[in-house]
């Protein structure tokens, strides 16, 4: 018999019961103010029926009115126990924590873990709150307590790391912080504050590694009792003792020396020729593999890695026995995800090109049943994948899923050294798409300044003089965010003149004429040869500028200067005065000083 039942056997309770539903009728009309007055009516006409209590606390919680929420709901539990779960406790003290209303918080999760003393995530953010009370023992024994009941739970892991870093327990944090990344590969936190503790300890590389996502393998042998380089080696084997297809792609690429504005020339524009990696296309009966945003595997049925298909920190999932099961597909699967295939800039030249390795290794693409990627959650890949015909039923999202396997996994190999494209990857960008985006009749500038305005890292810190010293040159400031996949193609095949900050946004320079005249701006410490390679593939005009010390500049700049973990990620401050050097010198507007320009060679 449930309450209401129970209490209509009486006059008075019957007059609660009707009100009750009266209640319940106005709240299912969105009429909350005369829902709570009855609510409270019943109360007074039936202090002890606890579906008052806990409707009104619906109500004030739904205003956001969480402290008398609260009360309500702690009234109706301590008349009817079974009425609310510790699930609930469990998300109603998470509401609280995000206000910053710990002791409410600590109240929730004390009172769900009275209701079930199993419950695991209660015991972890009962954690998280006294730490956040200063009680760093009383948090670490909750953390504790949490994987006693789930060995598997990464936040758990990771919040001891956290104390332990405050606490300067650098090995236990470091422990604890690759106990997170052997269950979730892609917690980028994890990743983060164990930089940070190994930049404790003074391992620099390590720490920059991390801060990039790579786990290197002396961390995993020194810290990892039960990891041997033997018994990482022995997780690997290679493609070719398997069934493949290799696929002679190669093409070596002359480089021609870049221009650049009173500077002696970097020493990585001093390559000579570029020599594309071999290709292939291999099939694994049995299969499985990983993907996520900084890790890719390739395993087969003998449980060992791909060598050759596995990227970022691949060793990491080797030796871990906590990674989730994989999901099964059936049929044929062909993996393309890769390491950073969220970004534009690996999806068009890593995970695109793979598509074209499997056509020409004969594999005719309706044949296959899934293809694997990163994800499709951006408009990039749904449009590109779209374009090239992948059916949308055919696709599975490592962010979904990132262990899957299959009967029969094919896989083709990286079209390339990573960052780098290739003289057939190019042009199958530019027969993929190039006549496509023309279809689209779009009028666009021809004198371009790419824009990482909205960009987290690598912003041009003076764009807005940056901007104003271009624009009587005839530079229109593009953020290309707000444009699709198409507009973008149009955007570079149209342009005549490109100015902008290292980004992927540069990757459609692929899709530029010969002849285009491109100038790219770097960080003072972080310099690229990805789109020098790609100009001198498509035959552009290439210059390039380095960014002045960031640490010297103290005018107020257009956009605030942030600190980052990593020289990859530093923002550009620009000498507008060299800017304007290098363009009179480059060609893009009228020469002068073109004694202060380098320039390393006449022709190309």
């Amino acid at each position: 018999m449930n309450q209401i039942q129970a209490i209509s056997m009486t006059e008075s309770g019957q007059q609660t019961a009707f009100l009750y539903q009266q209640a319940q009728r106005h709240l299912q009309e969105g009429n909350s103010h005369q829902a709570r007055l009855l609510f409270q009516e019943i109360i007074k006409l039936q202090p002890d029926f606890a579906l008052s209590y806990q409707g009104l606390g619906e109500i004030w919680r739904s205003q956001g009115n969480l402290s008398p929420s609260l009360r309500c709901y702690l009234k109706a539990l301590e008349l009817q126990p079974d009425l609310i779960g510790a699930d609930f406790l469990l998300n109603l003290g998470s509401e609280f924590s995000e206000n910053n209303q710990v002791e409410e918080a600590i109240l929730c999760y004390n009172k769900a873990l009275q209701i079930d003393n199993n419950h695991t995530k209660s015991y972890l953010n009962l954690g998280v709150m006294w730490r956040k009370k200063g009680e760093p023992s009383k948090a670490l024994a909750l953390y504790q307590q949490a994987l006693a009941l789930d060995p598997n739970l990464p936040s758990a892991y990771f919040n001891l790391g956290n104390v332990f870093l405050e606490q300067e327990r650098l090995d236990e944090a470091i422990v604890a912080y690759l106990e997170t990344l052997m269950i979730q590969p892609d917690f980028e936190s994890a990743y983060l504050n164990l930089g940070q503790a190994l930049i404790r300890k003074n391992r620099i590389g390590e720490g920059l590694a991390c801060a990039i996502h790579l786990i290197t393998h002396s961390l995993l042998t020194e810290f990892i009792p039960s990891v041997s380089d033997t018994a990482i080696s022995s997780k690997f084997t290679t493609y070719r003792n398997g069934q493949y297809i290799e696929i002679n792609l190669k093409s070596p690429v002359k480089l021609w020396p870049p221009k650049t504005y009173n500077n002696s020339l970097h020493s990585y524009f001093r390559w000579e020729i570029y020599q594309n990696p071999e290709t292939f296309v291999t099939w694994i009966p049995s299969g499985r593999a990983w993907g996520d945003s900084y890790s890719t595997a390739v395993i087969n049925s003998e449980g060992r890695f791909i060598d050759q298909l596995c990227q970022g920190s691949a060793s990491t999932l080797a030796i871990s026995e906590k990674l989730p099961p994989p999901t099964p597909l059936e049929g044929t699967t062909a993996f393309l995800s890769v390491r950073g295939g969220n970004t534009y800039y690996h999806w068009m030249a890593d995970l695109l090109p793979r598509i074209k390795l499997l056509e020409l290794a004969g594999i005719k693409l309706e044949t296959i049943d899934f293809f694997v990627v990163n994800s499709r959650h951006l408009h990039f890949q749904r449009e590109t994948l779209n374009l090239l015909g992948i059916p949308n039923h055919k696709i599975i999202e490592n962010s979904q899923f990132p262990h899957i396997k299959t009967p029969n996994l094919v896989v083709p190999s990286l079209p390339g050294d990573v960052g780098l494209m290739s003289p057939w990857t190019c042009q199958f960008m530019r027969e993929s798409f190039l006549h496509k985006a023309a279809t689209q009749g779009l009028q666009t500038p021809d004198r371009i300044y790419i824009s990482r305005r909205h960009a987290s890292y690598r912003r041009i810190l003076n764009e807005d003089e940056t901007i104003a010293r271009l624009s009587p040159y005839g530079f229109v400031p593009i953020v290309l965010e707000s444009l699709s996949f198409l507009e973008q193609v149009a955007l570079f095949a149209n342009a005549k003149a490109i100015i902008a900050p290292h980004g992927a946004g540069l990757t459609n320079t692929v899709f530029c004429n010969p002849g285009t005249q491109l100038i790219e701006i770097f960080a003072r410490d972080m310099v690229s040869v990805n789109y020098w390679v790609v100009s001198n593939i498509i035959g552009l005009d290439y210059a390039y500028l380095i960014g002045e010390s960031l640490d010297e500049y103290k005018t107020p700049t257009s956009i605030p200067r942030r600190y980052y973990n990593h020289p990859l990620y530093e923002d550009i401050l620009v000498n507008l005065d060299s800017l304007v050097n290098l363009m009179h010198y480059s060609g893009m507007i009228e020469n002068r000083n073109r004694s202060d320009c380098h320039r390393t060679h006449s022709s190309g």
